[in-house]
């Protein structure tokens, strides 16, 4: 088999291993709908929903550099991309059987052991990260980059339907707890089928093997990288605050259901009009990355957020939602897909895996502000949380459209 007809292969299991692991994430064990509503059932309150981002968000971002700077003593990235992605997904399944068998008797054990999984979910999730970037760049061509993140993104979010109007029936047909707990491990089985699809992958070379930094080299290097690369550091402080908007995404729902007294079936179609956004996003933002650059892509997905955020502030029905939901399904289907391809294309080859750590561990502070959200809207109300994350993302707009993107550069000179 040629390289070419291997890169053709790789590229279509690729898709169909996003396809089943995004879908999975995005619909059945959604951060911004199922988890909150599961979190509230259990009896957690607005300082838990708000908590929530720092489980998942915390615990993914920080051991990414440290997973990166190991990386440099593998030659292959496709065993160490496979193992940890097994450990990760057997934290989904004990969380279904934990849920299933305290969630009604013992509620409060079983909020407890839904945080623990999930920290520990995504530090497997977050060690494999910045090595599966590097995965997917060395077993896929950089002119089909941005078509192979826009079909994993659209036909994640179809499969994602799919499981949104499954999520819909099963929460309202199945009893608490045994309904959050059948959803859970409907998507642990998904997510296994992600993992047999990306065994499939053929990684032909090997890495350039180099010794990791010790503790104290590598925080030089990580402030070098920042200091010395120009559009990265600025698309950093650009991210960060976009961030920072991202912070009201978490009280979505819990604010509509309050506000217009809504059943926990809504859970499941705001799950549905949110993949519709995905699906509506997916390949046109795909297309606009390989055309105009990655961050005319990024810009998209900033200010779809923003819109979402000003028409959950202004909502006098709940139709006003479903708006929200689908600007949010175009923020969350591409944006970090479109960050790492930024960060991959700030760096030199053999510092891929390290730009995405330093990116997501950048990121890793920025989310213990949630709790603090969580905290202000029992206080001022969920509005005030709205109208902060409003003005954080206007400014990163700004920034980012300031932020020099490196492939636009390139497409430009390539067209001369």
């Amino acid at each position: 088999m040629s390289s070419s007809e291997i890169q053709s292969k790789n590229f279509r299991y690729h898709i169909i291993e996003g396809m089943l692991y995004i879908g999975t994430t995005s619909a059945l064990i959604s951060t911004q709908t199922t988890m909150p509503a599961l979190i509230k059932r259990l009896g957690g309150g607005d300082v838990l929903v708000g908590t929530w981002p720092v489980v998942m968000y915390l615990a993914y971002f920080l051991p990414q550099v440290i997973s990166a700077n190991r990386s440099r003593a593998i030659q292959y990235r496709k065993p160490f991309v496979i193992r940890l992605g097994f450990i990760q997904r057997l934290n989904i399944l004990v969380l279904a059987c934990v849920i299933a068998l305290w969630g009604e008797s013992f509620p409060v054990l079983a909020l407890i052991f839904l945080f623990v999984l999930f920290i520990s979910n995504q530090m497997a999730s977050g060690s494999v990260s910045p090595v599966w970037m590097d995965f997917l760049v060395k077993t896929t061509s950089l002119e089909n980059r941005g078509k192979l993140v826009g079909w994993r993104i659209s036909l994640a979010a179809l499969l994602g339907l799919v499981n949104g109007f499954i999520l819909t029936m099963l929460l309202t047909m199945i009893s608490f707890p045994y309904n959050f707990a059948v959803v859970i491990g409907l998507a642990f089985l998904f997510q296994m089928g992600s993992l047999a699809a990306q065994q499939k992958i053929v990684e032909e070379h090997p890495s350039i093997v180099t010794a990791p930094s010790r503790l104290p080299e590598l925080y030089k290097r990580m402030l070098s990288i920042v200091k010395g690369n120009r559009p990265f550091r600025k698309f950093l402080i650009a991210s960060s605050l976009l961030t920072v908007s991202f912070t009201s995404a978490a009280f979505f729902t819990v604010a509509a259901m309050k506000r217009f007294d809504l059943s926990e079936s809504t859970v499941g179609i705001f799950t549905v009009v949110m993949i519709i956004g995905q699906i509506l996003s997916g390949i046109i933002l795909g297309w606009v990355a390989d055309a105009k650059g990655t961050k005319s892509a990024l810009l998209i997905c900033g200010s779809s957020l923003l819109l979402a955020i000003a028409a959950a502030l202004f909502a006098n029905s709940v139709i006003w939602f479903f708006l929200v939901f689908v600007l949010l399904g175009i923020n969350v289907g591409a944006e970090m897909f479109m960050r790492y391809n930024f960060a991959v294309e700030c760096a030199p080859d053999g510092d891929r895996p390290m730009y995405v750590g330093i990116m997501n561990t950048w990121f890793a502070p920025i989310y213990l502000i949630s709790p603090l959200a969580g905290w202000l809207s029992t206080v001022y109300g969920y509005n005030f949380i709205f109208w902060l994350s409003l003005a954080a993302g206007c400014v990163g707009i700004i920034l980012l459209a300031g932020t020099p993107d490196q492939r636009a550069d390139k497409l430009a000179l390539s067209s001369k």
